[in-house]
């Protein structure tokens, strides 16, 4: 599988926009041999360095420098997104409000309309029907909107020949880093992108998923928050459950553990167990020499990992939250929990009023001998799709590389800022951790085509079930039939374009 390199420089560029270099002096020491001086005393002779010249900072490249600026006459830009956990900020911002995320929107789409000479308009609604209308308007030859923005659920219509190659749409560049280079990488099947991410879409990057801790409870109880092996890459699962372990605790004494009253190790909702599998590095797929999508099957790692969190979750008695999606976070919210599983978008919508100060930390590695942390992104991530029987390429690439460039300048830089610095990540360390969760996104190909395979935690959770082999052994036929009817579609649509 491809690494993911080039989103990476780019969100190092913005860590060091924003950072004052200075020098200090420095000072050597030399004492004189007293016996050779005759010296009664020896002194200290300081040498003090002229101060060192610091290199001019570069400055961050200004992607508005790179469009090629059209003026389009007053022509309609209509936009429509899904409106899943308020993901329509991506586009919908009527005015400014003082709302930071609103107002960074509002901000890049007044410049896009100004420098192109368009009217743009935003719409809203849910993602089956925006892949409804894509498909609609594929088979009738038309347009509804110049960009749609939907999510991973569309991938059945680029392979079932109703979206556009991001490839062949003139104006768009993806090796440009407003397209995030790591979704670029692993979702190009057979030379096909037909889903892109990137700046266009700055919620995108709050579908990240982390772990949070109660500061409050490590204080009550001695324990060391564990920043130091966070920022040094040494946060793994045994250093974890070394913290989680013994502490869901029946608080009224009732015999009984129960989510409304009582204080757990985690709580988390119930998808959060995918992101504890990719943030130990979890990964079922890769490419053959024709581009085709194969599995990657480990399956000793798979039960390694599995292990890990049976222990996390069901070792700990930690609250696996599978019948009330917001209670799974009301309980960290109320300070009973030491531990929560959770994406950055729902740190503010769900503890936005939360009195308990709380820390950041990435998922678990399996262990040290990982390379980097692994952070999973939510499929429900807002993507941008094209339908195939688009009537005006020039036009839709032209604005869509537009909207995602003016994003890289006016929105990215202070989203970053926005996630490190809300009152929801309360220190320093918390600052730069959010960073470099957003640095090691990961899109395994087989789980954004919806190939099952990561779904073996979830099921096996469900029954308490260690019996990891066994899954495997019922399913991998059927995965494997799967991706051969992925490769299969992306094959036709080759020959048919």
């Amino acid at each position: 599988m491809a690494k993911k390199r080039l989103f990476c420089m780019l969100l190092c560029a913005l860590l060091t926009a924003g950072t004052l270099l200075s020098c200090s002096e420095s000072a050597t020491t030399e004492n004189t041999d007293a016996a050779v001086s005759g010296a009664e005393n020896a002194t200290a002779e300081v040498a003090v360095t002229e101060e060192e010249t610091v290199p001019e900072e570069t400055e961050r490249p200004k992607a508005e420098d790179t469009l090629t600026i059209k003026d389009f006459g007053g022509r309609d830009y209509r936009m429509i997104s899904t409106n899943q956990d308020s993901r329509h900020v991506d586009i919908l911002a009527e005015e400014m409000t003082g709302a930071t995320l609103n107002d960074l929107v509002f901000a890049r789409n007044s410049r896009v309309s100004e420098l192109y000479n368009v009217k743009m308009s935003a719409e809203q609604t849910d993602y089956g029907s925006i892949n409804n209308m894509v498909k609609a308007d594929a088979q009738a030859g038309d347009m509804s909107y110049e960009l749609y923005l939907s999510n991973y659920t569309a991938h059945p219509m680029g392979t079932g020949g109703y979206l556009y190659n991001f490839y062949d749409l003139p104006g768009v560049d993806l090796k440009q880093v407003w397209w995030d280079q790591d979704e670029v990488a692993d979702m190009t099947v057979q030379g096909n992108l037909f889903l892109a991410i990137g700046d266009i879409s700055p919620t995108e990057l709050l579908t990240s998923e982390c772990m949070l801790f109660n500061k409050n409870l490590f204080d009550d109880n001695g324990m060391t928050y564990p920043y130091e092996d966070a920022l040094n890459g040494t946060w793994t699962y045994d250093k974890y459950q070394v913290l989680a372990d013994g502490k869901t605790t029946d608080l009224n004494g009732d015999g009984e553990i129960k989510v409304e009253d009582d204080l757990f190790s985690l709580t988390c909702w119930s998808d959060y167990p995918t992101a504890l599998l990719y943030g130990a590095g979890g990964d079922f797929s890769e490419f053959d020499d024709a581009g085709n999508v194969v599995l990657k099957l480990d399956q000793e790692k798979a039960v390694d990992i599995y292990n890990k969190i049976y222990a996390a979750l069901i070792g700990t008695n930690a609250n696996y939250e599978t019948a009330q999606h917001e209670r799974s976070f009301k309980v960290f919210e109320e300070g009973r929990a030491y531990f929560c599983g959770i994406t950055f978008q729902k740190i503010e919508t769900f503890l936005r009023e939360m009195e308990y100060d709380f820390g950041v930390l990435p998922n678990p590695k399996f262990d040290e001998s990982q390379e980097r942390y692994s952070t999973c992104v939510s499929g429900a991530g807002s993507m941008v799709i094209v339908p195939k029987s688009c009537t005006d390429t020039e036009y839709v690439g032209t604005m869509l590389e537009a909207m995602a460039a003016l994003s890289y300048d006016m929105i990215t830089p202070d989203l970053i800022d926005v996630l490190a610095s809300t009152k929801n990540v309360r220190d320093p360390e918390s600052s730069e951790i959010v960073q470099m969760i957003i640095r090691s996104r990961n899109f395994d190909t087989a789980r954004m085509h919806d190939i099952q395979v990561d779904q073996y935690v979830v099921t096996l959770l469900s029954s308490a079930s260690t019996d990891v082999a066994s899954h495997f052994a019922k399913n991998e036929k059927v995965w494997n039939k799967t991706l051969d009817r992925l490769n299969d579609n992306y094959a036709k649509n080759n020959e048919n374009p």
